[in-house]
């Protein structure tokens, strides 16, 4: 498979996954605040967190969509993922009340399932850095052998 369809598919995976959870938690507001007031970590910080992270995926959704942003959205995928995982580890290690405040069917996880599903999408979106830096890196040395060749 080409490294272009290959970084396609993965904007693609975390496109859908930002746009749908985002606007799930929109949608059922009612139940995503009231979850996150429930959260022993984030309850207190529950009405900027219902703003930040669904607008945060909605934005670094759109960002994987264009090849000038696409990097740094696999980096804001990235970071999401890494702080979703950290809170379900948090979540699984030193709690016992446990409510989900995640978008749409992946509420239906367990703990456990959400970490293996955190730990795969932080592990496609590190495949997805790298694949993108060495695809720019490989269009930089091609660039510099044709001006080379060429005398521009």
């Amino acid at each position: 498979m080409k490294r272009s369809t290959l970084i396609d598919i993965i904007c693609y995976v975390f496109f859908l996954l930002f746009v749908y959870t985002s606007l799930s938690k929109w949608f059922n507001y009612p139940l995503y605040i009231k979850d996150l007031h429930r959260s022993p970590l984030l309850g207190p910080f529950a009405g900027l967190i219902s703003i930040i992270i669904p607008l945060s995926e909605l934005i670094i959704a759109g960002m994987l969509l264009f090849a000038r942003t696409r990097k740094w959205g696999l980096y804001g995928a990235l970071t999401l993922m890494v702080l979703f995982t950290g809170y379900v580890g948090y979540v699984l290690g030193m709690t016992t009340e446990r409510p989900c405040s995640c978008g749409g069917i992946i509420r239906l996880l367990t703990w456990p399932q959400h970490m293996v599903f955190n730990i795969l999408l932080t592990v496609l979106s590190i495949m997805g850095i790298i694949i993108e830096t060495n695809t720019e890196n490989d269009t930089r040395s091609n660039n510099s052998n044709i001006n080379l060749k060429t005398g521009t």
